[in-house]
C-alpha cells in the first residue's frame, strides 16, 4: 500500500495577519484497525499589523486521517512531507497546503478455517474410535469366554484435543505509535544567507536542503523547505 494524499485547511486566527515571521510544521500518527490517524501541529510567530516590532506565538493542531481498505503490518507504515506550503486570506486566515506520502506493508490473505466445523469433525472422529474400540472387545470376548461375559463399562482415555490456532491477525492500536517526530521548517532567504550558512543553521546537508527544494542556487525571498528529524 502507497499513497500521496494532499491535505488543505484554512486556520483562523484570533486577529489579523499581516506578515508570517516563522512557521514549522510537525506531525505525529498512530495505526488503528481500518486508518492510519494522526495530527499536524502548525506553529510559528506572526506580526499583527505592518509597522509593529512585536511578535505573536501561535499553534495550532490539525487532525488528518487516512482509510486503510487492507490490513496491514503496523511495524511498516512509513509516513513523510512531501510538500508544505501556505498563504495569507481575507487577513485573519492562514491557509496550509500539505502533501504527504504514506507506504505500509500488506498482510497476506491467509485461509481461515472455521472453527465450528473443525470441532464437529472432532467429535465424529472421536465417536468412530470409541464405537471401533467397544467392538474389539465384545469380539475377544466371544473369542476367548465360552460364554459371553456381562458387558463391563470399558473406560476409554479421551485423546487430548488439539487446540485452534487463530490465524486472524489484529492492529493494535495501544501500542501503534509513530517512533520518528520530523520538524520541517521554512525558510525565507535573506541578503546575508547562504546554502551554506542555511545547512549550518538547520545542522543538516546540502544534499538534503537539495532535495527537498531542487535548486543548485538562491534568491532572496525564496521559501525553502527545510526537514529535521528528532528521534
Amino acid at each position: 500500500m502507497k499513497s500521496i494524499v494532499p491535505y488543505t485547511k484554512e486556520i483562523v486566527f484570533d486577529s489579523k495577519i499581516a506578515e508570517i515571521c516563522s512557521i514549522s510544521l510537525e506531525h505525529d500518527l498512530s495505526c488503528c484497525d481500518a486508518s492510519i490517524e494522526g495530527n499536524f501541529i502548525v506553529s510559528g510567530e506572526y506580526r499583527s499589523h505592518e509597522i509593529s516590532i512585536n511578535k505573536e506565538s501561535f499553534e495550532y493542531k490539525l487532525p488528518f486521517s487516512v482509510d486503510v481498505t487492507d490490513k496491514i503490518v503496523k511495524e511498516s507504515v512509513d509516513f513523510a512531507i512531501t510538500d508544505f506550503t501556505y498563504e495569507i486570506l481575507k487577513d485573519s486566515v492562514l491557509k496550509v497546503n500539505i502533501e504527504f506520502m504514506v507506504s505500509a506493508e500488506e498482510v497476506p490473505e491467509v485461509e481461515v478455517m472455521e472453527v465450528e466445523e473443525t470441532i464437529e469433525e472432532e467429535d465424529r472422529e472421536e465417536k468412530e474410535q470409541e464405537e471401533a474400540r467397544e467392538a474389539e472387545i465384545e469380539e475377544i470376548h466371544h473369542l476367548f469366554l465360552e460364554e459371553p461375559l456381562e458387558k463391563e463399562e470399558v473406560v476409554v482415555e479421551e485423546e487430548p484435543r488439539l487446540d485452534q490456532e487463530s490465524e486472524e491477525l489484529i492492529l493494535d492500536t495501544a501500542s501503534a505509535t509513530d517512533s520518528e517526530f520530523v520538524t520541517y521548517h521554512i525558510h525565507v532567504v535573506s541578503e546575508e544567507d547562504t546554502l551554506e550558512s542555511i545547512v549550518a543553521m538547520y545542522q543538516t546537508d546540502s544534499d538534503t536542503l537539495k532535495n527537498y527544494n531542487h535548486v543548485d542556487t538562491i534568491a532572496v525571498g525564496d521559501k525553502l523547505l527545510i526537514p529535521c528529524c528528532d528521534e
